[in-house]
């Protein structure tokens, strides 16, 4: 399988939110880590499909910085930041399962020849249909190292129970057994959120497909289930509602 071969990711996403409430949850979610070569559509597992109908498919709208352009839009604006040294990409996301998909986040991770991580793109999507990119580097140029911690200011909205304020503190660890992406936001007011989706790789096969299907079979359905379930859970608790403002100009933070 390698660093940059395709797999099926066995994940757990933790949240943990500390003020003004406190409220934590984990759920199990099955990811796929895919390559260029599965984003291109070159034949995999016969259960899997780029661009056309299957049980478990990706579609190119559902990537992509604005809805489109996909790997070489993702590849033009590490160019346009400095970020060189860029020899394969991938992408880190949930499927659609029965044609349904939603991803609160997707990462694309623009690895060098030597499997080093050179940047990850965060790809953020809201339950109100919009979209936002967080370009991830190292300080100087510098590879992103499993110690590296990446700040960037949020600019979009994701939940409506925080306000577009403060920061996130981004980590990565990409090797050949497993993916892990940790993710704490400081609101800039003594509270905040983090985030962790910790996973452990397994081969990128109909078996493993199969297996991932049977443990949760409503796939990103139940993703946005729980999404409400634990706003409601928030706003019982007396979490002020925001509504959403309109999204920042540029694409990409």
């Amino acid at each position: 399988m390698g660093v940059i071969g395709p797999s099926v990711v066995r994940a757990t996403v933790r949240h943990v939110r500390r003020t003004p409430v406190t409220n934590r949850f984990d759920y199990g979610v099955d990811y796929l880590l895919l390559d260029e070569a599965t984003l291109a559509g070159e034949p995999g597992p016969r259960l899997f499909s780029f661009g056309r109908p299957n049980l478990v498919t990706l579609h190119a709208p559902d990537h992509g910085i604005a809805g489109c352009g996909g790997i070489r839009e993702v590849r033009r604006l590490a160019r346009d930041e400095g970020v060189d040294g860029v020899d394969r990409v991938l992408l880190l996301t949930h499927p659609r399962y029965w044609g349904y998909t939603f991803n609160p986040v997707s990462f694309w991770f623009l690895m060098g020849a030597a499997s080093n991580l050179r940047a990850v793109l965060a790809e953020v999507h809201n339950t109100f249909g919009d979209r936002h990119g967080y370009l991830c580097t190292g300080e100087c140029g510098a590879d992103i190292g499993p110690g590296s911690q990446v700040a960037r200011a949020k600019r979009f909205h994701v939940s409506p129970f925080f306000d577009i304020a403060g920061e996130y503190r981004f980590r990565f660890l990409l090797d050949e057994t497993r993916v892990a992406v940790w993710i704490a936001y400081d609101d800039g007011a003594g509270g905040g959120l983090d985030t962790a989706i910790v996973g452990a790789r397994q081969p990128f096969s109909d078996r493993e497909l199969v297996r991932a299907l049977l443990r949760r079979p409503f796939g990103a359905a139940r993703t946005t289930a729980l999404i409400h379930w634990q706003a409601l859970r928030l706003w019982r608790k007396g979490v002020a509602y925001r509504r959403r403002p309109e999204p920042p100009r540029h694409h990409v933070t």
